[in-house]
């Protein structure tokens, strides 16, 4: 009986481990992408801008592999990150070392190549 304790005692803190650590994985994946998705954008004659309002975008914002927020078990493969002033490229633009495309992608903390774009030009 006493083993039988001590194996359910185990399994509920490896459970609860396993949760937590989900959690925190989840949440900094959130605080990586801050901005919106790319599914939320539309792109014409260079310009970006919100689905949603139809004005050109400003902040940040992503493409996921998954094609939108982390989700479970963080979904945080992404095939670029930017920055966005009045529908153009402006300031960071992180990438795949490998390139952008879709079989291209980069997790948080990995390296990427990062272009810095100044009202929608590539400054480096």
């Amino acid at each position: 009986m006493k083993l039988f304790k001590s194996t359910i005692f185990v399994v509920i803190t490896l459970i609860m481990l396993g949760a937590s650590y989900l959690t925190l994985v989840n949440y900094q994946c959130k605080q990586y992408l801050q901005g919106v998705s790319d599914s939320e954008l539309q792109f014409k004659d260079g310009i970006t801008f919100l689905k949603s309002t139809g004005n050109p975008y400003t902040g940040r914002a992503y493409s996921t592999v998954c094609g939108g927020e982390c989700g479970f078990m963080s979904c945080a493969l992404l095939h670029w990150r930017a920055e966005y002033q009045d529908g153009k490229l402006h300031g960071k633009f992180d990438a795949p070392i490998s390139g952008v495309g879709d079989k291209h992608w980069f997790s948080p903390g990995d390296k990427t190549e990062t272009h810095i774009y100044k009202n929608g030009i590539r400054v480096n």
